[in-house]
């Protein structure tokens, strides 16, 4: 809370009056996330605030961050610790993703792409072509990563998954190596490999400004009272908003591209 203090002139006397303003940052959303217990999104976006050298993207950038070998993007671009499958996969999006994801993997273009993949080390013809080996993240997702499913929702009930996440991209990765049987060429899959990959990104995909919330510094608004706040306030209702409402603003990506 901040004291503005402003002096007027009436008959050569002076007098003060106080208003009392209640501020609202985005760099605050964080310590509402704590509040809320939602400690992984708030780690998340902190460690945007944090990021140095502070950096936006275009749709255009985004795109090429998404399709890029990761081992080849700057250290300052890329974390690999806040998110973790241990942690995601408690929620239906993920579980559910991790199922369908298993069913549909060897797709007329996951083959494709594990041909590719294999394609990378010598030809997919020869035996003994391992793939997937490697316990590094990044390495897994630029060489052995065979299919991609898209989960998530903007409809999704708000908890700690929508705060983090939101719309998430979860890959497939496959360990496993080439032998052959007479003329015929074998790939034996030893493991598949379930993990997200995302970017922070606050890109509008589409012409109006998206919503991220209507947070305070306490908390954000479920689905109903965020459908309430904005009729309210699309409707000019000052005073319901004024008693129902009280510290509540709405977010929006804009907001974080300013910033």
């Amino acid at each position: 809370m901040a004291v503005s203090s402003t002096t007027t002139t009436k008959e050569q006397e002076q007098q003060e009056k106080k208003v009392s303003v209640d501020f609202f940052h985005i760099d605050m959303i964080p310590d509402a996330m704590d509040k809320m217990k939602w400690p992984v999104a708030a780690k998340l976006m902190r460690h945007w605030f944090d990021t140095k050298p502070s950096f936006s993207y275009t749709a255009q950038s985004k795109k090429s961050a998404q399709d890029a070998d990761p081992t080849t993007l700057p250290e300052s671009q890329i974390n690999c610790d806040i998110i973790k499958m241990s942690w995601a996969i408690q929620y239906e999006q993920v579980k559910n993703g991790i199922n369908e994801l298993s069913r549909i993997w060897k797709s007329e273009k996951g083959i494709k792409r594990l041909k590719f993949q294999l394609g990378k080390k010598g030809s997919f013809n020869e035996e003994g072509i391992l793939l997937g080996y490697s316990e590094n993240i990044k390495e897994l997702d630029a060489d052995a990563q065979v299919n991609i499913l898209v989960i998530g929702s903007k409809f999704d009930t708000v908890n700690e998954w929508y705060g983090a996440m939101g719309n998430s991209t979860l890959k497939v990765c496959i360990r496993g190596r080439t032998s052959k049987s007479g003329s015929e060429n074998i790939f034996t899959v030893d493991k598949l490999g379930f993990y997200l990959k995302d970017t922070y990104d606050f890109v509008d995909e589409g012409k109006t400004p998206e919503p991220l919330g209507i947070w305070s510094k306490n908390r954000i608004l479920d689905k109903a009272d965020s459908a309430l706040y904005m009729s309210t306030y699309l409707s000019g209702v000052w005073g319901v908003l004024a008693r129902d409402f009280t510290g509540f603003v709405p977010v929006f990506n804009e907001d974080f591209r300013k910033w």
